[in-house]
């Protein structure tokens, strides 16, 4: 069974907004939602958890009217969350598949791919980076590069908080290359948005 978890808790402070991140409308749609959309079309996951934190309160309450179960994190920062999130009881064991709540080109196929490489590798977790070409490609700016490659966002581990055994899976594709970090990456969005009606 694959739970994926949407990172919804951070501040988002890089946006310059005082609406919380995963909430913030792009074409009339919050982010996060999008974000569900996608896991809701995956055929591999089983059950979605909206990870929120003291800094996401609105977001929460967006999840549970969603019907949505949402896990409250302490909200020091992503690594300490998720942290907090692998060492909970009813996710001991699990295959969790951690997702940014802020991808809004994210599809159920993408998902699927991710999560069907996972099964073939040997090690228990998996990151999955995007070559840094994509970002020059479609003139958008990578928020971290670590050796030409650049965090998606998507990460598959284990339930348990223990160091794991990872993999990295390197994925040549748009819609885990933009998230939506800076009010810059929202026209970059637009801009793909417009090309792609062309």
């Amino acid at each position: 069974m694959v739970v994926a978890v949407i990172m919804a808790g951070g501040k988002g402070t890089r946006l310059r907004s005082n609406q919380e991140k995963p909430l913030l409308k792009v074409r009339g749609q919050p982010l996060i939602e999008s974000v569900v959309n996608a896991l809701l079309s995956s055929k591999k996951v089983e059950t979605i958890l909206v990870a929120t934190s003291v800094h996401s309160p609105q977001t929460a309450q967006w999840a549970k009217n969603k019907k949505l179960t949402n896990i409250d994190t302490p909200g020091r920062g992503y690594v300490e969350d998720m942290a907090f999130i692998l060492s909970r009881p009813e996710l001991l064991d699990k295959i969790i598949l951690t997702v940014a709540a802020d991808l809004p080109l994210l599809t159920g196929e993408v998902v699927d791919e991710v999560i069907h490489h996972y099964h073939g590798c040997k090690k228990s977790a998996l990151s999955v980076m995007v070559p840094v070409e994509i970002f020059y490609k479609h003139c958008l700016q990578p928020s971290m590069v670590w050796e030409n490659l650049v965090p998606s966002g998507l990460n598959i581990l284990r339930g348990k908080n223990t160091e794991q055994d990872e993999e990295l899976l390197v994925l040549g594709k748009l819609e885990v290359a933009l998230n939506i970090n800076t009010p810059e990456d929202i026209i970059s969005l637009e801009r793909l948005w417009m090309n792609s009606c062309r």
